[in-house]
């Protein structure tokens, strides 16, 4: 998504700043063609007013600009808009100025009289008076309004682009990580189930050959359905999260209280806490929530035997039900071994083990707290991790 999200950005910000300078060249460009149309029209009228003098100015049409003849002395002769008399004196301007000096002369500046920037461009005639074209200069909000339309089909062809671009990219970055992640899951699962049944194969070997003795034949018996049990929490795990993956897996939600769900999973562990001299208890409060009970009850499972297995010897397992501000959660506080700072983030990952020599002692797929990350998901869940190596970890989960 993030990705997404930046390839469109990036080409919206290229198209902005294109268009930014392409704007800025248009209204440098405009602005000269019209300071150049509005000095050719100055001149041009300058030649018929020195032959036709006021005749001209009245047939001169005043739709496009604001005429005004000047005399050498500064006063009006001659408006196109106003009444010449009513105008106040015009001999400062700097147009007029430069016209009188030079022949020609222009300038811009805000009129009050126009309420606009005006464009001024003035021409000395013949007896000295000054004949001075103006006309509303073009500011950037006028030529973005003028070119609202191509810039607007522009801008969707872009955003198109961008779009189509950006998924394309997002897919084949999608398809290549699903394709690694296969890849990985696939060696993963492949040396997972080397061990169990290398050793499957070891002991039925002995067994099959006389090399074990009478007395022994329980001992080898017991390894070998250890690790055949093994071998089907395993596959039971690879088949979970490739439900979930592929979206094929159950998730009808109905209402689920998480107090009396606890005390099922608790239940069910007490024998392995009591193996290794592990308390176990449940405090907290009838919490009551809508979700998947099967998956619920897979992620509270994978999350205390991970306490239990990965515990110190007389160590404690703390699991609390509450809710706050109407938003149910679930804790799970164990004294075991705690999970150095590094590692915290890839705890979910499939197959990673903290300490991979504990989980051989201890035995498990790898894949419990995977099956927990894709659970929390489904649920819109948030998952906390706290730990001190040595003191223990808090898990939490808030839905």
């Amino acid at each position: 998504m993030h990705r997404y999200l930046g390839i469109v950005g990036g080409a919206l910000m290229a198209f902005l700043l294109a268009a930014g300078l392409i704007m800025g060249t248009m209204f440098t460009y405009f602005s000269d063609i019209q300071r150049q149309q509005l000095k050719t029209e100055t001149e041009m009228a300058a030649l018929a007013v020195d032959e036709l003098q006021a005749e001209y100015l009245s047939r001169l049409p005043k739709e496009n600009y604001r005429v005004t003849w000047i005399s050498p002395n500064g006063d009006v002769i001659y408006d196109s808009d106003m009444t010449a008399s009513q105008m106040e004196n015009h001999l400062e301007r700097e147009e007029v100025q430069a016209a009188l000096w030079r022949g020609y002369g222009e300038s811009q500046r805000y009129s009050g009289t126009m309420t606009a920037r005006m464009l001024y461009s003035a021409k000395r005639l013949h007896d000295g008076s000054i004949l001075r074209l103006s006309m509303p200069q073009h500011t950037i909000f006028m030529v973005i309004w003028d070119m609202a339309l191509p810039i607007g089909a522009i801008l969707l062809v872009v955003i198109c682009a961008s779009v189509a671009l950006a998924a394309r990219e997002t897919k084949k970055a999608n398809q290549e990580e699903t394709e690694a992640l296969r890849r990985e899951f696939t060696a993963n699962v492949s040396h997972e189930l080397k061990t169990p049944l290398h050793a499957i194969s070891g002991f039925a070997e002995l067994l099959k050959n006389g090399m074990v003795m009478e007395q022994d034949t329980g001992y080898f018996a017991e390894k070998i359905y250890n690790e055949a049990q093994r071998m089907i929490k395993l596959v039971q795990d690879i088949i979970i999260l490739s439900r979930l993956d592929e979206g094929q897996e159950n998730t009808t939600k109905s209402s689920v209280n998480l107090y009396q769900l606890a005390e099922g999973v608790l239940a069910h562990l007490e024998p392995m806490a009591a193996e290794n001299n592990i308390t176990i208890e449940l405090i907290g409060q009838q919490v009551t929530m809508s979700g998947i009970p099967h998956l619920l009850n897979s992620m509270l499972f994978n999350i205390c035997e991970n306490a239990i297995k990965y515990n110190k010897p007389d160590g404690s397992v703390l699991v609390e039900v509450s809710e706050i501000s109407g938003h149910p959660r679930v804790s799970v506080r164990d004294s075991g071994i705690g999970i150095p700072m590094r590692d915290r983030n890839r705890i979910f990952e499939r197959f990673y083990r903290v300490d991979k020599s504990h989980s051989k002692e201890v035995g498990g797929t790898g894949l419990g707290l995977s099956i927990v990350k894709h659970a929390a998901r489904l649920h819109n869940a948030k998952l906390e991790v706290d730990s001190i190596v040595g003191e223990g970890t808090l898990i939490t989960v808030k839905f």
